[in-house]
Order: structure tokens, then sequence, then C-alpha cells
């Protein structure tokens, strides 16, 4: 982003006068010329020889904090986002508020690019908090910083909002494939089952040794002997039905069985006396000629 390098370069830029300010000073002349050389390969993107020259100058200051800020910086360049984060943390730590918020606004860079987007957040508000309890004018170096770090907060915002429409896109996206290949799956295994059935029939027509003529014969004579069973058994079905009724047909009243006893009676009677007269006939002698 054009506006965090500018904030970047003003923030090296503050280290260098105050340095020389110390050197006019006489103070301090190796760390002020290690960190002159330092930040002017750092303008260059030269950033190991600039990282060099910080931890130069950091042995004649351990407990200088704006080398640690510059060392971050560095580290943060080339993209040793680990180192450059620890830094920062310490940094936010131990400086005042106008280094917490500096290096605050770094972190949330640092954070952004490890993708911890949430933990950027956080960041971008505490830079904005920080500058608050500053007193600045408009316009200040301070007053651009916390725009940035709004704008940082908004974009990673609507940055995050983007990524978890992309993730759904792409989880709908791995269903409907997982669901597709299902479906192939699937189909693939019924045409397997299909032609393992096919060929199985084939196999048992091949070991009949009977021709197909004789195999229809042999069917037709199962359809027909099947067919005449079925006969018969409706057949016996029909005769079972009826016979009750026969039998029913068969009872009489106590009257009607009077009559038929009376009947059967006066028929024997009259074959008694036929069997009567017939004795007599036949026992009869023929008669002398007159």
């Amino acid at each position: 982003m054009n506006s965090s390098n500018k904030m970047k370069h003003c923030k090296l830029l503050f280290f260098v006068v105050v340095l020389f300010g110390w050197v006019s000073l006489g103070w301090i002349d190796p760390l002020a010329d290690k960190v002159r050389e330092g930040n002017s390969l750092y303008n260059e993107s030269k950033y190991d020889e600039a990282l060099d020259k910080y931890v130069n100058a950091q042995v004649d200051s351990p407990n200088t904090i704006q080398l640690d800020f510059n060392i971050a910086n560095a580290q943060y360049k080339r993209s040793k986002y680990h180192e450059a984060a620890q830094l920062f943390e310490k940094v936010i730590r131990t400086g005042d508020l106008e280094m917490k918020a500096k290096s605050s606004f770094n972190m949330g860079n640092t954070l952004y690019r490890q993708g911890q987007m949430k933990e950027a957040l956080e960041c971008y508000k505490k830079t904005v908090d920080f500058i608050d309890e500053i007193e600045h004018k408009v316009g200040s170096e301070l007053d651009i910083l916390k725009n940035d770090a709004k704008y940082n907060y908004e974009y990673v915002e609507r940055k995050m909002q983007e990524n978890e429409q992309k993730q759904q896109g792409q989880d709908q996206k791995d269903r409907q494939q997982e669901e597709e290949q299902d479906k192939n799956e699937q189909r693939q295994s019924d045409d397997n089952k299909s032609g393992e059935e096919q060929n199985q029939e084939s196999q048992k027509d091949k070991q009949d040794p009977r021709p197909e003529s004789t195999r229809k014969e042999n069917k037709d004579k199962k359809e027909n002997n099947q067919d005449q069973s079925d006969k018969d058994k409706q057949k016996d079905q029909r005769s079972e039905q009826q016979q009750p009724q026969s039998q029913d047909q068969k009872q009489m009243t106590k009257e009607e069985a009077d009559r038929l006893l009376e009947a059967l009676n006066h028929a024997e009677k009259e074959t008694r006396l036929m069997k009567r007269d017939a004795q007599h006939l036949q026992h009869r002698s023929v008669e002398k000629d007159w």
C-alpha cells in the first residue's frame, strides 16, 4: 500500500533525524553512522544489507526500542513475518504511545500477510485507540497513520467477506462434484451387475447341449403341464363348491320323508303282489285238450 510505504518512510526518517541530533552533540558516532547507512540501504530496497547495519548498531545500543522497530520493518520486507511479529510485539509492550501505535499498525500488516485476518483487525483498532490518546493535529503523521489504520481495517474486513463467499462457493462446488461422482459410480455399478447377469445367462446357454428347438419344446410342455394342473385345480374347486349344494338338495322335511316312506311301502306291497302272481303263473299246468 502506498500510504503504508509513506508511513514507514516517515518513521525511518524520524529516527534518522533524532540520531543525527545525537551525532551533532558528539555522543554516539558509531551508532548514528550504522543507522544512517541502514536507512539508506532500506530505502534502496536492499533489506538484507539494511538488516545487517541495524543489527550491528544494536550491539552498541541494545536497549534502543527504535532499532527493534527498524529491524522488524526489515524482516517484514524480507517476508520473515514471524521474526517481524516478535519484534513488533516487543515494541508494543515497551514503547511509548507513538511507538505502540506505529508498531501495532505494522503488526496488523504482518498478521494479514500470515492470513490471520481477525487478529490483524484487532491491531488496526488498537492503532486508532493509541493515537486517540495522543494529542495530534489534523494532517500530522499520526493523523495520517490513523486514517491508514481505518482504511486497512475496512479493507481486511471486505477481504474476509470475499474469502467467506469464495469458500462457500467452493464448498458447494465440491458437494456437487461429490454427488456427481457418486451417481457415476452407481451407474457404473449397475452396468457391471447387468453385464454379469448377461454373462451368466450366456454361460447357461452355452452349457446346455440341447438345440434351441428342444429347449423351446420342453418349455412349452412345462407351460402346458402347468396349464393342465391349473385347470384340474379349478375343476376340483368347482366340484367342492357343488358338493355341499348337492347335499343340501338331498335334505328334506319330515313330511316329505313320510310321504316318501309311504310311497316306498306301497311300491313294496305292489312288488310282492306282482311276485305272487308271477309265481302262480309259473306253476300253472297246461290244460288237457278237450
